[in-house]
């Protein structure tokens, strides 16, 4: 996965990955042929003439269009996150649907059905007597198994619960099986905000990680090790440029002149005080961040027209 790709929180730009997004909204639609959204003519289809007599979990993923294909290659996935919470068994398949934990029993045990001398079509009420277990005897010493580690009887209604993120099935709570939330990182809150230019939030971005390309890195020195910005032989680093630099301390100077604008710290220290306190949704703490991604930006922008085009500005022009 691209490093931009997580989202803001996670130390990314906030975009999305389109393959966990298109299988998060593949994953509704196999939400609602799961619980039988018979609301949905395609879903009503699906059921009387696709899956008939079987179920989304046992039909063959090999079988269909190429769309159903990729829909039925979801399951697996999902399954984890999905609980068949027994009622009176009516609505659910006694062979086909995976409330047993092992999963569909027809998958684990495919001589059930003759074993036990129940129909594969039967629900899972076949086998419940006033909501308790009530199974055949059972001979076959395999299929036995079945008989061990039943999940509780609840009464009432058939329950398919989502367990997953989110508390609730969404497209959104789909996205993050798919796509699972990485750890967290304290200089997101610097990159959130819509006063940002997107290209100075890029910018900021590139910086917090140290991801420019300064001269003290390498395979840059033969671009000169010295920076360009103050010219007074300092090695040219993230730590220097942002804000250590005598050029970047009288912009920060000029800028402090305008408005009133609180950097306690002259170095990179900035970021982990202003990661702390020009959080929230507040305007003032969103243009300083703004503030200060265009003040990154324009930095980084003057070195690069120093380096290449070699011409230069004054603070007051930058």
């Amino acid at each position: 996965m691209a490093e931009g790709l997580p989202p803001v929180s996670e130390g990314g730009l906030g975009i999305r990955d389109i393959q966990s997004l298109n299988q998060g909204l593949m994953s509704r639609h196999l939400w609602r042929i799961i619980m039988h959204d018979r609301t949905s003519i395609w879903v009503t289809w699906i059921l009387q003439y696709r899956l008939q007599e079987y179920s989304v979990w046992t039909i063959r993923a090999r079988s269909g269009t190429w769309g159903w294909r990729k829909l039925i290659r979801l399951r697996d996935i999902l399954r984890p996150f999905i609980l068949y919470r027994i009622g009176g068994g009516s609505s659910f398949s006694l062979w086909h649907d995976p409330w047993h934990e092992r999963g569909p029993l027809i998958s684990q045990f495919p001589l059930g059905p003759r074993h036990t001398s129940i129909p594969p079509s039967a629900p899972l009420s076949t086998v419940i007597w006033e909501d308790t277990w009530a199974w055949p005897h059972i001979t076959d010493m395999e299929s036995v198994d079945i008989t061990h580690d039943l999940p509780a009887i609840h009464g009432g209604q058939d329950q398919i619960l989502w367990i997953g993120p989110r508390g609730a099935f969404s497209s959104a709570a789909a996205y993050d099986v798919f796509r699972p939330p990485g750890p967290t990182v304290d200089w997101s809150s610097l990159l959130v905000g819509s006063f940002h230019i997107p290209r100075h939030r890029f910018i900021l971005w590139l910086a917090i990680q140290g991801r420019l390309s300064t001269t003290d890195k390498p395979w840059l020195q033969h671009l000169g090790t010295g920076c360009v910005l103050c010219q007074e032989g300092h090695p040219e680093s993230h730590e220097h440029l942002f804000f250590m630099c005598s050029f970047a301390t009288r912009c920060i100077q000029a800028i402090r002149r305008e408005i009133s604008l609180p950097w306690p710290y002259h170095n990179w220290s900035i970021i982990r005080w202003a990661s702390a306190r020009w959080r929230g949704r507040h305007v003032v703490n969103a243009a300083y961040r703004a503030l200060l991604s265009s003040l990154v930006y324009h930095l980084w922008r003057e070195r690069n027209l120093r380096v290449f085009q070699h011409t230069s500005r004054t603070t007051g022009d930058c």
